[in-house]
């Protein structure tokens, strides 16, 4: 009977963040609410010293380039990245761990996204723009060439209501 063969955990993380990453793709919708997310993996040193870093990159509104990232060594089968909430180094040899780390910092780009918006559309009402000028800023982003700084549906609907809301606090 042959020995069952274990998959490298860095394979292991990849074929999961590959599938994760495909399903947040489409349809375009969807792929512009999660900031035109995509991947890349890259490779240094050699033998006992390889490294390979994940890289997960994404736009916020406007265009502004996010990205996390997860370290493996070869060597020790050791992934090392930053947690996103206490900005602590964390370092496991488990893939699921790495998985679930991943998949929270997927999870959380529409509300980076949602909280970005927001945020300018404050700054440009702070800096003296007028509803109509705010709304075709709006517009702009909504149909901007640049797929990642681009906003979708919900996306103007929630800044819309913003505007909205300020403006009329504004007023009383």
């Amino acid at each position: 009977m042959a020995a069952e063969q274990v998959p490298e955990p860095l394979a292991i993380v990849r074929d999961r963040l590959i599938r994760l990453l495909a399903s947040l793709q489409h349809p375009q919708e969807r792929r512009i609410g999660y900031g035109n997310v995509r991947h890349e993996f890259s490779e240094w040193g050699e033998g006992e010293d390889r490294h390979t870093n994940i890289a997960v990159i994404y736009e916020i509104p406007g265009g502004s380039t996010c990205q996390f990232n997860v370290s493996y060594s070869h060597k020790d089968n050791r992934f090392t990245y930053l947690d996103w909430d206490t900005g602590d180094r964390v370092e496991t040899t488990s893939p699921e761990a790495v998985l679930r780390a991943l998949e929270n910092e997927l999870h959380a780009i529409p509300a980076r996204r949602h909280e970005s918006l927001l945020a300018q559309v404050d700054r440009w009402l702070g800096d003296g723009m007028t509803r109509s000028d705010v709304f075709a800023q709006l517009n702009k982003l909504l149909q901007a060439e640049f797929l990642g700084g681009r906003i979708n549906n919900r996306e103007l609907g929630d800044a819309v209501q913003h505007v909205v809301r300020r403006v009329s606090q504004a007023a009383r």
